[in-house]
């Protein structure tokens, strides 16, 4: 090919392509809020809310009952600017096609991919209150991830598009233990997507591998008897005691049970039988032998539309941690594995500012793809050569935590 060819519009959209084929966890999640930010010059910090579902209770009889319309909203917001950049001579710039793709667009593309990837799946698992395996535990059987998909069906989560996303030792540890079940022999390998490792198996329609899977750390405490401390409590907070004297500490994450309050189907509003999951959404301390009042989601809502448990907790009702053993907890590092529709997470990538003067800018955007990157050139007369900069500009949301389970490991 004539070297010609490499334009900066012809290089930017090659560095989106590529960046695409590489997402693993960013391509697998709601990507239909891009059309919200399509504006010249987007920021870091601009927001938009997603209005989420409604929810409805059903009646029984000819009378008409009316019910409120309760709009929820969850606030998207443009938090990440990350760029690549280099500085290249114009003979490097004439070089083929092929030898510019392989020595700068590719490692450009992969660099910006990873970090895409790293900041979703490090910032959304704190907002996920639905838990299976033990902390610091590596899932070795079936049974880890069928006990995810139930709390998912349980859910009211639709069985078809499930997705997850492992880290690389629980991927290897539960490929072991299904050699036979995970191999695509009816398929072509190179239809599957760099990452993917199987079809369908377990009620999920893919897997994938990634290193990037955030990795927690618990909190702890000394011997406590925690309870709650008050009966009656709704809401997002709860007043609770018998922590272990200024020693405990819950971490943003660690995610708790409560004695005698179960979730309920979003859809039917019947109890499922299983202990609601909480998480706590900010890291807390005790004071004395009382916790500060501990931030939590979800809330409890006892009844109406938006019913969450079959119960607010009783006094004194026991709460027992994910991880803690009878009467401690060690701070411990588990890997956060995510099994989810990818409607429970969104990512929004918007257009940044085309500098007028003095550099050279071009702007790639494709709706297709659900990518935006802008690439920045301005040509250096003492060094003959021109600092280039990609830039992509985009913020990760959780819209409905409900829809999805973390897997610890």
């Amino acid at each position: 090919m004539a070297n010609s060819l490499v334009t900066p519009t012809w290089y930017t959209k090659e560095v989106a392509r590529i960046l695409v084929n590489n997402l693993k966890f960013a391509a697998n999640v709601n990507r239909s809020y891009d059309d919200a930010y399509v504006q010249a010059g987007a920021k870091v910090g601009y927001t938009v809310n997603a209005r989420l579902p409604q929810r409805f209770t059903v009646t029984e009889g000819q009378a008409l009952q009316t019910q409120g319309i309760n709009d929820q909203y969850t606030p998207i917001t443009l938090t990440h600017q990350k760029n690549v950049a280099y500085s290249w001579s114009t003979a490097s710039m004439t070089q083929e096609i092929e030898m510019v793709r392989e020595r700068y667009v590719k490692p450009a593309a992969t660099a910006l991919a990873n970090v895409i990837d790293y900041d979703g799946l490090n910032t959304v698992y704190t907002d996920v209150y639905q838990s299976v395996g033990t902390p610091g535990t590596t899932p070795s059987s079936n049974l880890t991830y069928l006990q995810a998909g139930a709390k998912l069906t349980n859910s009211a989560v639709p069985s078809d598009g499930r997705v997850a996303v492992l880290d690389p030792t629980s991927m290897v540890t539960l490929a072991n233990a299904n050699l036979t079940l995970f191999n695509p022999s009816a398929q072509i390998s190179e239809q599957y997507r760099e990452g993917q490792f199987a079809s369908r198996a377990l009620g999920v329609s893919e897997w994938y591998e990634d290193a990037n899977v955030a990795k927690f750390t618990t909190g702890s405490y000394t011997t406590s008897t925690p309870l709650i401390n008050g009966a009656s409590q709704t809401g997002s907070s709860l007043v609770t005691d018998g922590w272990a004297s200024s020693a405990a500490t819950l971490n943003k994450g660690d995610i708790f049970t409560i004695a005698g309050v179960f979730a309920v189907n979003p859809v039917s509003y019947a109890s499922t039988g299983a202990l609601q999951q909480f998480v706590v959404t900010a890291t807390t301390t005790s004071s004395g032998v009382n916790m500060a009042t501990l931030p939590i989601s979800p809330a409890i809502v006892t009844s109406g539309q938006l019913q969450t448990v079959t119960a607010s907790p009783a006094d004194n009702a026991a709460i027992t941690v994910v991880g803690a053993g009878a009467s401690t907890m060690t701070a411990t590092v588990t890997s956060q594995s995510l099994l989810y529709h990818p409607d429970a997470f969104a990512l929004v990538m918007a257009d940044l500012h085309r500098p007028q003067s003095g550099a050279e800018a071009t702007v790639v955007r494709s709706k297709e793809l659900g990518v935006s990157i802008r690439m920045v050139q301005q040509y250096q007369i003492g060094t003959d050569s021109e600092p280039t900069r990609l830039d992509v500009l985009y913020g990760w949301a959780t819209l409905r935590p409900t829809l999805a389970v973390r897997v610890q490991g």
